[in-house]
């Protein structure tokens, strides 16, 4: 399997715009919202990275 067949462009356009919005929020001095940003953008590629190794190793067996 090619690694561009196993990108989702979802989550990619997902993760881009939060860490452009991050980064904005960071330059703006708006504080609470670039924890709050921070916090759920982790959030959000933990749990990615945690189903897809779950996945991974669906497949392995």
């Amino acid at each position: 399997m090619n690694l561009i067949e196993k990108i989702n462009i979802t989550e990619v356009v997902a993760v881009v715009g939060l860490a452009a919005t991050l980064i904005i929020s960071v330059l703006y001095d708006m504080n609470e919202l670039a924890m709050s940003i921070g916090s759920g953008l982790i959030g959000y590629i933990g749990g990615n990275a945690k189903a897809a190794v779950t996945k991974k190793g669906d497949n392995e067996k």
